[in-house]
């Protein structure tokens, strides 16, 4: 039975359309290139349509809809594109890109060094 209290972590890696998917909780992985672009030359995310629909076919495949959106908790960690760090208008895009995809609480981390589980879990507090 699922616990609707329960909260499930993923961990997001974006790269220019392409994107490096954890479950925590459920111990998967999925990495795949997106066909319809969702980057352009200046943003990591310029279509956030295609980035939603995207990023939510990636969690059905590792899911199969048992997914409680409500209780999401997602870490976002840009990999490319971040010279300079990130504006608060990218931020926004973010931010907003969890709350699409259903996601209840967003962290966003810029190094580009790939975390642990661990190190994931301490950011986010799950």
């Amino acid at each position: 039975m699922l616990n609707p209290f329960k909260k499930e972590t993923v961990y997001i890696r974006l790269y220019e359309n392409k994107i490096e998917l954890r479950h925590l909780d459920e111990d998967q992985n999925i990495s795949r290139s997106c066909s319809n672009h969702f980057s352009n030359e200046r943003l990591l995310i310029a279509n956030v349509s295609n980035a939603i629909k995207f990023i939510k076919e990636l969690l059905t495949e590792i899911h199969n809809e048992r997914l409680i959106k409500s209780r999401l908790v997602v870490l976002i960690q840009p990999m490319e594109k971040i010279e300079g760090g990130l504006s608060e208008v990218e931020r926004m895009i973010f931010n907003d890109l969890v709350e699409q995809i259903g996601g209840r609480f967003s962290f966003i981390y810029e190094t580009q060094e790939k975390l642990s589980d661990k190190e994931v879990r301490a950011i986010t507090r799950t």
